[in-house]
């Protein structure tokens, strides 16, 4: 967004160096008087020819050039300035909906991130009891008592680590999804993105 408001304000100085220098000087604002007005001694008179004849006039009330020819127009300087406001609420809203999309985008980052760290941190727990079970069952004792009861708190740890293993495929799985969707995300504002860039586009082309 940063980037686009830098453009914004340079296509902005173009304009106004392109009708400052270029369009103004050579436009003007006529207002014509009643038909019936006599002619005056001094002012400004339009006439008009027909093969090199006068083929009729208008007597003109005032003409205004450069700036002074803008603020003359200013019912058509309103209808500009009605269409740029709504073009720039509706581009505001949109750039609105592009930082609501950023920020989610944010946070499921983080939270897929968080989500792998505690993923990770599962495995190596289930890790280290799965080789504390090992350890274990290579040092058991001859005695039957005493294996069958090794055996019994084997199970049960075979047991926790199972449930550590499901539990951190489901967060495994749930944190693929997560990278989808943030994937998802981004498509949708890179959409955002070209139709923002098209509409500027077009309204930098109207006349």
């Amino acid at each position: 967004m940063k980037y686009v408001r830098i453009i914004v304000v340079i296509l902005v100085l173009i304009m106004f160096a392109w009708l400052n220098w270029w369009v103004l000087p050579n436009l003007a604002i006529v207002h014509f008087a009643k038909i019936n007005e006599p002619l005056q001694e001094n002012g400004y008179l339009l006439a008009y020819h027909n093969h090199f004849k006068l083929a009729g006039f208008r007597l003109i009330d005032f003409l205004e050039r450069g700036w002074s020819g803008v603020f003359a127009a200013w019912p058509y300087v309103m209808v500009g300035i009605l269409l740029g406001f709504e073009s720039g609420f509706f581009a505001g809203e949109q750039a609105r909906r592009l930082m609501a999309i950023d920020e989610a985008s944010k946070a499921a980052l983080d939270e897929a991130a968080k989500q792998v760290n505690e993923a990770q941190l599962m495995s190596h727990i289930a890790q280290r009891e799965l080789t504390k079970v090992i350890k274990r069952e290579n040092g058991v004792a001859s005695s039957m008592d005493y294996v069958q009861k090794l055996q019994a708190e084997d199970r049960g740890k075979r047991k926790e680590f199972e449930e550590l293993k499901a539990n951190w495929e489901e967060k495994q799985r749930h944190a693929e999804s997560t990278v989808i969707e943030l994937k998802k995300a981004r498509n949708k504002i890179r959409r955002l993105e070209e139709k923002i860039s098209r509409m500027e586009e077009n309204m930098i082309d109207e006349p």
